[in-house]
């Protein structure tokens, strides 16, 4: 890929992010970066036990910094967490320097993939 730029996967919860995030990065063979994975890795939490031992704002600004230190990089594919782009500062950041795909599902479906999940 010959672009100066990441490809930044957006979306809802169970949109299918990370999965299509690594589909593409196999097939174009560049590097694929989990925000979520990432945030798990430096916490040694879940994201789910970030939200219940330490709350949503400890969470999200976590998930600020290693967003934003992420997207430095260039040509690599990113899966953003579900709800890092309601963040002014990491929307910004990929509007202005980065490739951004929406994946959108009609809420039906979303809930029919997340409403049994355990890390959700």
């Amino acid at each position: 890929m010959n672009l100066n730029k990441n490809l930044v996967f957006l979306g809802m919860m169970g949109s299918g992010k990370s999965s299509i995030g690594n589909l593409v990065s196999r097939k174009l063979d560049i590097p694929f970066i989990d925000i979520d994975s990432l945030i798990v890795e430096n916490t040694g939490m879940s994201v789910l036990e970030i939200f219940e031992k330490k709350g949503e704002s400890y969470f999200r600004n976590i998930e600020e910094k290693i967003t934003l230190k992420s997207l430095k990089k260039i040509k690599n594919v990113v899966s953003l967490g579900g709800g890092a782009f309601i963040n002014p500062t990491i929307r910004k950041e990929i509007l202005l320097n980065h490739l951004s795909f929406w994946l959108y599902w009609d809420e039906s479906i979303l809930i029919k993939r997340i409403k049994n999940s355990k890390k959700r």
